[in-house]
């Protein structure tokens, strides 16, 4: 009985905290975050093609000299969207950092405890860049609808 006891303890010390069922949740809670970021990193891609558009399209319809509110507007919205584009390399720098915990804990060199620190400050990161970019599609809501405003009053013009 002491020998199994003993041999049972040995085999638990010994064994990959990386492969345990806490482990391999929270590793599938990871690879949801991942999932949620490659879907906000689409969507602001999709957001700068379409500043890019509505920029092109005033462009064409102002005339420069005489619609200078107007261009101090579009600079604004290129302001923002410079800043959602170093939010979103901010957030890929991130999930490169997780990437490297992830590798980390797969090695077994990592006990539990470090791991559930680690997955919890990843969680943390997560939502902020989950709140991050619901705040870029506010202001990229903004931007359309200044660009459908520039427009109607060019139409009036």
């Amino acid at each position: 009985m002491q020998i199994m006891t003993i041999v049972f303890l040995f085999v638990q010390c010994s064994s990959n905290p990386a492969d345990s069922e806490e482990h391999k949740n929270l590793m599938a809670e990871h690879e949801k975050m991942e999932e949620e970021h490659e879907k906000l990193n689409e969507e602001h891609e999709m957001m700068e093609k379409m500043h890019q558009e509505m920029v092109q399209k005033h462009q064409s319809v102002s005339d420069s000299q005489a619609d200078s509110s107007h261009m101090q507007l579009e600079q604004e919205h290129t302001a923002m969207m410079n800043k959602h584009a170093e939010l979103m390399d901010k957030h890929d720098a991130i999930l490169a950092n997780h990437q490297e915990l992830v590798k980390k804990h797969a090695s077994g060199e990592i006990d539990m405890a470090t791991m559930k620190a680690d997955h919890d400050k990843m969680k943390k990161e997560h939502q902020t860049m989950l709140e991050e970019h619901q705040m870029m599609e506010e202001e990229h809501a903004k931007i359309k609808a200044d660009h459908q405003k520039m427009l109607s009053e060019h139409l009036v013009e």
